[in-house]
């Protein structure tokens, strides 16, 4: 009996801290445009587009590699892309660009 109730306190605790983990995943994307409203935003002249971005901090950081964009909006913060780059050794560098101006607002990670 003891056992059972120490198996399910372990499983008990593992699935809160999964919903942790999907809280924190889905509070990073919750403000990320859809792939639709990124279109839109782009043909409307509200945003510039993924590729052009990507091509601007890969002349930014030519030793890194793009490898993804995500367009989101904060708040009063306007619309930014977090640009994934990665490094030869395998490090990864966010780059955050203002998505209206293709300004480069600064860098997180490695």
């Amino acid at each position: 009996m003891k056992k059972m109730i120490h198996i399910l306190a372990i499983i008990g605790s593992l699935s809160l801290s999964g919903m942790a983990t999907n809280i924190e995943a889905r509070s990073q994307f919750q403000d990320s445009f859809t792939a639709d409203q990124a279109r839109d935003a782009r043909k409307q002249g509200k945003v510039l587009g993924a590729g052009q971005v990507m091509r601007i901090v890969q002349r930014q950081y030519p030793r890194l590699k793009a490898a993804d964009a995500r367009l989101s909006s904060k708040g009063s913060q306007g619309p930014r892309y977090y640009v994934k780059m990665l490094s030869s050794d395998g490090r990864v560098v966010e780059v955050i660009v203002n998505a209206r101006t293709g300004r480069i607002l600064g860098t997180r990670g490695n």
